[in-house]
């Protein structure tokens, strides 16, 4: 019984990030909901129970490809939902903004739609480079909400975001066969 609880935990942490993602929507609805201390707090767990999600889950051995794809649509739900928030409640920020974003996510959709037609699956790949973007992007959010000039970190997030989208094109055309976590062009299989 332990053993089977103790093997949901990676489950429970990529749905935490989804109940999170819900409860934004109505952060975005609801004005007395848009609190930034606790929108930064709900974030820095979504992005702990991101980055421990994988390393539980490798030490029980329960990782399987289906829970690497969950965790990746889960990720771009979580995502998708904060950068709606920040439209709501950072709404000037966002449009200033709003090229460097669209670049990004329509890079993001070409590389799901790119990665799903050449292997007929959904793509995880979780390279370093996408870490390190997910901690930029989580730096911006965090400056952003406690009201920080982030025109910096935003930059840094935008640029480092194009160098990981490029790797991710990159890995994707070289691949031969299917794979899950893939952590950099330099370990690709050939």
């Amino acid at each position: 019984m332990k053993t089977k609880i103790l093997n949901q935990t990676p489950y429970l942490l990529v749905y935490s990030r989804l109940l999170i993602a819900i409860y934004f929507i109505f952060v975005a609805a609801f004005k007395q909901l848009q609190d930034p201390l606790t929108i930064s707090l709900l974030l820095i767990f979504a992005v702990l129970s991101d980055v421990f999600d994988g390393i539980i889950a490798r030490k029980l051995k329960i990782d399987s490809v289906h829970l690497r794809q969950l965790d990746s649509k889960v990720d771009t739900i979580f995502w998708i939902t904060l950068l709606y928030v920040l439209l709501v409640v950072e709404n000037s920020f966002i449009k200033a903004h709003a090229i460097e974003l669209f670049i990004l996510l329509a890079s993001e959709v070409f590389l799901q739609v790119f990665g799903y037609l050449k292997f007929n699956s959904a793509l995880a790949l979780h390279t370093y480079a996408a870490k390190a973007w997910a901690v930029l992007l989580t730096l911006s959010v965090l400056q952003l909400l406690l009201g920080k000039n982030a025109e910096i970190i935003f930059h840094t997030m935008f640029v480092w975001g194009l160098i990981a989208q490029l790797e991710v094109a990159l890995i994707i055309f070289k691949m031969k066969t299917f794979n899950v976590d893939v952590s950099s062009i330099f370990k690709l299989k050939k």
